[in-house]
């Protein structure tokens, strides 16, 4: 029996249809591949006189994609009772993830598991590639302790002091001017390092400080060295402030990104981030705007010297130095990279009050490797020390335990503190002299909590109360007992992915990727005809949502990630096979094309259906329950298989629509059409 005829979808709406997915093509591809995008946008901020913010969202690549390191650890829990050690673990982790930041490590994976009576921390730093690096900045055991204010006045120096610590600063810049002239003379540069630069952080790498980038603490050193070629020994002495510095550029890349060099104005109000400042809002603009119509080229650093509110403006007059893209505020170089060199700008509003830029050159950023011997000078500091915060003596050993509780008055959250016997008589000595001042708790010498005493604490017990939401306490208490808990965590595996093995690898899986693409949409080509050729413009429209996708979430892409979406390609064409299957036997029990197709959607839905829930399921036991190598895989084949169902059944099926509806419609052999078939009502 014929089943009764649906009501056909309108011309207009299969446009409208097909205006919304090349739309979403449009901007999912431009995500996921966004030069041709950046050079559009680019000639159209020209064009409109309007910086038009650039597609800047990179893939995540893994560590087997990216090079870099990998490092077992297994922790020591054996005085440690069993109902503490996963939250112990925890706190551990949590001191190594702080730690590891300061490597600039992209997307970080740090996970305790427990297999019988072993604990291990897995660490796995994509991008890391000088494994001593990690391991050296992981340690062993976090460092707790307790600090006081220190109340001691920093005194000048006498005269015979500062004698003293100038003639041991020309004795410093003496034996840095030895060592270049030996380094100018032809002597191996990285010996000369390890034999005697006093930076201890690069002894053991031959004065190696890697690629210098924006933020690097010699990145002033960069720029005195700006115009030296690769493989040279500045001939000059750099003094970096803290020391005197041999320099050898070792490698330089030009970038395709600037770099300015500015001076500025700034002047704050009440409520911007300017803490010193009292004047309203209206009465800075209004300052600001008086300095900008006097403003010339020539008396700008003057200007700056005697109005400007930045720290040290008196002294450098508001010189920024050179700097690229990422290390001003948004507002403000938004201002001053468009800016003409030589000219001062209008007013910029940002965070910290009102701003006037003068851009004072512009030059093509580079990369610059640089090898450094350093030879320290002697600061006031070192002949009067000062520091805001002073030892008392209470470190973590005399930290019994830490634990979140609830006050009973208020409901509040706090952590509570438990000492033993000289932890308690120290802490009553420490709260006694500190009543209405700071305590300040340090965590691997980082503030992580700074409470009021508020009265003298006797017997060994306290709390830290403060706004805290459970959370925040939970952690607060974890850090706690990492620092207090006797776990040495010991390494016992370490493996190193370089970065050209690690681009081999990305080489290989995208010819993979691009291989098993091309496959399966000749397949579809072949035996499908015009539907197959539907679902191959389906799949590039799916490989462009995927795609972005990965980069907006983001995925971190490892192999086993890159073989689930390898895998998802097939799967988005195994919806589109069980319709075509379907519309084959339509068209055989001679139904019009249009009705067939609509038919054959509505019949093998339930079995796209089906087919797509067992490997969601699939995909979440995995995610869930296996190890981070697995995980890639479970996340990047489930959703690709969510994605698949909907180009199968929104993408394909809208064009196939429109197809039915163009002049392929007349020719049978496309679309499995018996030749002897009449045209049916429905094709019209």
């Amino acid at each position: 029996m014929k089943p009764e005829k649906r009501k056909s979808v309108t011309k207009k709406s299969i446009y409208t249809r097909l205006g919304w997915l090349a739309l979403l093509f449009v901007v999912s591809g431009s995500i996921a591949y966004s030069a041709p995008a950046n050079w559009v946008l680019e000639k159209a901020s020209s064009v409109i006189g309007t910086k038009i913010p650039q597609i800047d969202k990179p893939f995540v690549l893994g560590l087997d994609l990216q090079g870099g390191t990998h490092l077992e650890y297994e922790a020591d829990v054996s005085k440690v009772a069993p109902a503490d050690r996963t939250d112990a673990l925890d706190g551990v982790r949590d001191v190594i993830e702080r730690r590891i930041n300061t490597l600039g490590v992209s997307e970080p994976l740090i996970q305790t598991t427990q297999a019988g009576d072993s604990w291990r921390v897995t660490v796995e730093l994509a991008g890391i590639n000088n494994v001593n690096d990690a391991i050296n900045l992981i340690g062993e055991t976090p460092i707790l302790e307790f600090k006081e204010p220190n109340t001691e006045a920093a005194r000048p120096l006498t005269d015979e002091e500062r004698a003293q610590m100038d003639a041991a600063n020309a004795d410093a810049k003496s034996r840095a001017e030895a060592l270049r002239d030996r380094a100018l003379a032809g002597e191996d540069f990285a010996t000369l390092a390890k034999e005697n630069t006093e930076n201890k952080a690069y002894k053991d790498k031959g004065g190696d400080v890697g690629v210098v980038n924006a933020t690097s603490e010699f990145r002033a050193v960069a720029d005195r060295v700006y115009d030296v070629p690769a493989g040279t020994v500045f001939d000059s002495i750099v003094d970096m402030g803290r020391s005197f510095a041999v320099v050898k550029v070792e490698d330089v890349q030009t970038t395709t990104s600037t770099e300015v060099h500015a001076r500025h104005l700034l002047l704050g109000f009440d409520g911007s981030a300017s803490k010193t400042a009292t004047r309203t809002k209206e009465e800075a603009k209004t300052l600001i705007e008086k300095l900008r119509a006097q403003a010339t080229s020539d008396n700008f650093e003057q200007l700056v010297r005697d109005n400007s509110e930045d720290p040290g403006a008196k002294q450098s007059g508001g010189d920024l130095g050179y700097f690229g893209k990422g290390v001003m505020l948004p507002e403000f170089e938004e201002a001053v990279f468009p800016q003409k060199v030589g000219t001062i700008s209008d007013v910029v509003e940002t965070a910290y009050g009102f701003h006037l830029i003068q851009k004072l050159e512009e030059r093509p950023a580079k990369d610059m490797h640089l090898r450094i011997i350093e030879i320290n000078k002697t600061q006031e500091s070192d002949i009067v020390p000062q520091d805001q915060w002073k030892s008392t003596g209470l470190t973590g050993k005399q930290l019994q335990s830490a634990a979140v509780e609830f006050q009973q008055r208020t409901g509040g959250v706090q952590v509570s503190l438990q000492f033993d016997k000289e932890g308690a008589d120290l802490f009553a000595d420490l709260t006694k002299r500190n009543i209405g001042k700071q305590i300040a708790i340090f965590l691997d010498g980082e503030v992580i909590s700074a409470p009021v005493v508020q009265a003298e604490i006797l017997g060994g017990q306290a709390v830290i109360s403060g706004n805290f939401s459970i959370d925040e306490a939970k952690t607060l208490s974890r850090r706690l007992q990492a620092g207090a808990l006797p776990i040495p965590i010991e390494l016992i595996a370490q493996n190193t992915v370089g970065p050209s093995l690690g681009a081999a690898s990305l080489a290989k899986s995208l010819v993979a990727g691009l291989i098993g693409f091309l496959l399966v949409a000749l397949y579809m080509l072949i035996i499908y005809r015009l539907p197959g050729f539907s679902a191959i413009i389906s799949l590039f429209l799916y490989a462009a949502i995927i795609s972005a996708i990965f980069k907006l979430i983001p995925v971190t892409l490892t192999l086993s990630g890159v073989a689930g979406f390898i895998l998802s390609i097939g799967i988005a064409v195994d919806a589109n096979v069980l319709v075509f299957e379907r519309l084959k036997e339509e068209l055989r029990d001679g139904r019009g094309t249009s009705q067939a197709l609509e038919d054959a959607f509505q019949r093998a839905w339930p079995s796209i259906r089906d087919g797509h829930a067992t490997v969601l399921i699939s995909s979440a036991v995995l995610f869930w329950f296996t190890s981070s190598i697995i995980k890639g895989f479970a996340l990047t084949l489930g959703i690709g298989t969510l994605l698949s169902l909907f180009t199968a059944v929104v993408t394909t099926r809208t064009i196939l629509r429109y197809l039915l509806r163009t002049k392929l419609a007349e020719y049978n052999f496309l679309y499995f059409k018996p030749k002897d078939s009449s045209a049916d009502p429905s094709d019209s």
